[in-house]
């Protein structure tokens, strides 16, 4: 297994691998759920692009980050303004209110203390959270993945939130960073 570098290093636990494969399950059940997804098995294992707004024919968006000191920064869409409402509430404890916006059945997996649970094994990891950049959207047929870069003590990670047609939150996961998109 890999480390994490920096002080205080420490080894990843079979808590944040799981929560990893869960949250790339989860992705691709949700993907699959909507019926309208008309990306090949080879556009969907395609590596993003990380030019500042780019976007592709299939309208699949992509915006890049920017590093910003605070728990606030300018957003995009209203996605983004929700996935870093989300993650105010979270860095901040609020975890009732970071469950606020999730759909039936995440909110029924995932309810509050575990959410804080997840949130507590995850700075175990990656330490305390420093900050975070700007989000970067991804459309996945009915389904916008908003990704939130974050500094973290240890290692850079990412917040990851999936939102439905209806804007709630049917995925969100804390992942390393780098963790592909499927």
């Amino acid at each position: 297994m890999d480390t994490i570098a920096g002080s205080g290093a420490r080894r990843r636990s079979p808590v944040i691998i799981a929560l990893v494969i869960l949250g790339i399950v989860g992705a691709l059940m949700l993907a699959g759920a909507c019926g309208t997804n008309t990306h090949t098995p080879e556009e969907m294992s395609a590596p993003l692009a990380t030019e500042p707004a780019t976007a592709t024919a299939d309208a699949e968006e992509t915006t890049a980050p920017a590093v910003t000191e605070s728990t606030t920064a300018t957003v995009v869409s209203d996605d983004d303004q929700l996935a870093l409402e989300t993650l105010d509430a979270i860095v901040q404890g609020d975890f009732e209110s970071a469950t606020a916006r999730f759909d039936d059945v995440l909110h029924q997996n995932l309810p509050a203390d575990m959410l804080e649970s997840s949130w507590s094994t995850y700075q175990e990891q990656f330490g305390s959270y420093q900050s975070h950049a700007d989000p970067q959207d991804t459309a996945r047929g009915q389904i916008t993945v908003v990704s939130v870069p974050l500094q973290m003590e240890y290692a850079p990670g990412e917040f990851r939130v999936s939102f439905d047609q209806d804007q709630k939150i049917a995925g969100l996961y804390f992942l390393e960073a780098g963790v592909p998109i499927p």
